[in-house]
């Protein structure tokens, strides 16, 4: 499976989570701003720099996935295999 596709599979998989990803510039010397997730007046946010190549915004958006239980919505198998495999040992059930 290609980069585009992968990331085609997670975008779809925050959404099902109500998970907003904007991609912007945030190349901003000022205020420097790192992609990744936060909330926005109670709303989950995925500011990702839009200079990101695929392979790191799948990074970015895996890493925000890891908060949420995601056993109740489809997934594609292998975003679950790959953050069963990024679990803490003491985490696993």
């Amino acid at each position: 499976m290609d980069a585009r596709a992968r990331l085609d599979d997670l975008v779809q998989t925050a959404e099902k989570l109500s998970i907003e990803i904007r991609r912007e510039n945030l190349s901003d010397e000022e205020i420097p701003t790192r992609s990744g997730y936060c909330k926005v007046n109670g709303l989950g946010l995925i500011l990702m720099d839009n200079k990101l190549p695929p392979e790191e915004q799948i990074e970015v958006i895996l890493r925000a996935l890891e908060r949420f239980d995601l056993e109740t919505i489809y997934v594609p198998a292998w975003i679950r295999e790959t953050l069963e495999h990024r679990k803490p040992i003491g985490n696993q059930t």
